[in-house]
Order: C-alpha cells, then structure tokens, then sequence
C-alpha cells in the first residue's frame, strides 16, 4: 500500500491500525483520532480497519446489525462489517467524506472501532464521564436524565469530559475508566452560547458542542459512580453500592449485548463508591456539589447537601 494510507494508533490502550485505499481518507481518519496517538502503552492484538473510497454519499438511514460477534452496517452510500473473532473491519464509504474527519469517525469508523473494543476487553457502560479531583465520576440514568446537560455544565467549569453518554471499563490487567470524548449533544435551549450546529438525533434536534482538545488521555485508574434524579434542591447522598448497580443493570438497548461483560463492569466500578444525586434546574448547582465533594477525593463519604 503506499506511503501516507495507513495509520497506526493506540485507542483506550489498544493498538489499532487503520488502512485506507485513499490517502485523502487516512489523511482524514488522522486527524480524527490524533489525540490517541499520544498513548504509548498497548495491550493485545491489533484492531485492523480497512477504508475503501466509494460513489458519492446518498440520503437515508445508516442501518446497523449485530449477530453475535459479527457487525453490518449499510445504507446512505455505506456498506461496511465487523469481526470481533478477527478483530478485524471493512468498510466502503463515500469518497467526499474525506472532507468532512468529524462524520467520517462518528457515523462511520467509530461504529466498527467501538464494535471491536467493546468485545476486546474494553466494555461499554452507559454512564456519562467526568474527571473531578483525578478522579472519573460516573453519571448514571437512562435516557433524558440529564447525563449530557450535567457534562455541558462540567465543561463550563473546566472539568475534562470523559463522555456524555458511554464509558469504557477495562478490567484487566487492572481496573482503568475509559473515555471516548465526542460532542456532546443537548437540547439547544440547554447549550446558550455553545451552539455552532444542530443535528437531528434520535428523532430530536439536538445542539452539537465539540469537546475541548485535551491534553491527557481520557483514562482514570480510579473513580465513583453518581446515580441522578429529579427533584427540588440539589442533594448528594451516599448510597449502597448494590443500589447504583442495580441502577445501571437497567441495561438499554445496544448495552444489553454483552449482559454478562457488563455485570462484570458494573460490579467493579460501584464498588469504588456510590452515591446519588438530586438535580434541582440549576445544572451548574449540581457541579459544584460533585466538585465540593471529589475534588477532596472519592474515599469518605459525603454529608448530605
């Protein structure tokens, strides 16, 4: 293959290679993923990828299925598919994409990639992610619980943000909290200021605000999981850790394709600590309480606020 089509990356730890049949599209898939370059620690086999250039892109949906370790993914001029056994991915996609690195890695080579590093000891948890005194606090609620307003909010102060929506649990050799920074999408009523795009997501308009470029990896070796309601007055209680599992355990759909990799994942990382907090309307009132809280660390538990 010429020189200037492959790219050699450690994703969460993981050596990744990705091959493309078009320098314009590694060019693109570099500068997609030039932060995890930065990692210079690997373990396993390589995740192998290969970009082919197609026909232009067309409209419709982008359809994805799984079937036991095997992805597809087809539609609006993609055709693509996953080998988690292999650990390998190949993927055909409209050559102007080439042009556009954030669509490229988010609706294309980040479904395969996630696909491999999830069944390669690398399991997805569906908590939002956000570093607070060194340590990963994990925000966990379904769907509208308010995980991608509280990251907004955390981004606001300054807080690293690990994810709005999907950590990584890495058990072995040791436990570590992976984070796959990404936009983070709101309702634009909730992100004044930060809207520069909307993008219609789940069948609801959303407000696109990129993460901030980090200067470490979005990793922590040790952390605490915060489970949210809705309430009055903002409160942060200590909670028994089996009451934040069972929280978690609610697995939604996409997570529940790995049950028993995610009991796992779950049982680790509440053992760190558990909590829960109430959300008044005032996101950035729930900040400072986490900040208050684990920027003292994540060891004792907190009083009541």
């Amino acid at each position: 293959m010429p020189i200037g089509t492959s790219l050699q990356l450690l994703i969460m730890g993981r050596p990744v290679v990705i091959r493309a049949s078009d320098p314009a599209l590694a060019a693109a898939a570099a500068d997609a993923y030039a932060d995890w370059r930065l990692i210079d620690r690997t373990d396993g086999s390589p995740i192998q990828l290969r970009l082919e250039a197609g026909d232009e892109a067309v409209l419709g949906p982008l359809e994805i299925e799984v079937a036991g370790s095997r992805l597809r993914m087809t539609g609006a001029g993609v055709e693509g598919r996953a080998d988690a056994r292999a650990l390998t991915g190949l993927c055909r996609v409209p050559r102007d994409l080439a042009a556009q690195p954030a669509r490229l890695a988010g609706e294309v080579i980040d479904t395969l990639l996630l696909f491999l590093l999830a069944r390669s000891g690398r399991t997805p948890l569906h908590a939002a992610g956000v570093m607070c005194g060194g340590a990963a606090v994990l925000l966990a609620g379904p769907s509208g619980s308010g995980k991608s307003t509280l990251s907004l909010a955390a981004m606001a102060r300054g807080l690293q943000i690990l994810s709005d929506d999907t950590v990584y649990i890495q058990l072995q050799p040791r436990l570590r909290i992976w984070g796959f920074p990404r936009p983070v999408h709101v309702f634009p009523a909730d992100a004044p200021g930060f809207i520069q795009e909307t993008r219609l997501r789940g069948g609801k308009m959303k407000a696109v605000v990129p993460v901030p470029p980090r200067s470490e990896p979005p990793v922590a070796d040790r952390g605490a999981v915060v489970v949210l309601e809705r309430g009055e007055a903002v409160r942060l209680q200590a909670i028994e850790p089996s009451v934040a599992a069972a929280a978690l355990s609610r697995l939604e759909p996409g997570f529940d394709l790995l049950a028993r990799e995610s009991a796992e994942a779950i049982a680790a990382v509440t053992a760190l600590g558990a909590w829960r907090l109430t959300l008044s309307r005032d996101p950035a009132a729930a900040i400072d309480a986490l900040m208050d809280h684990f920027s003292a660390g994540v060891a004792s538990a907190p009083a009541a606020l």
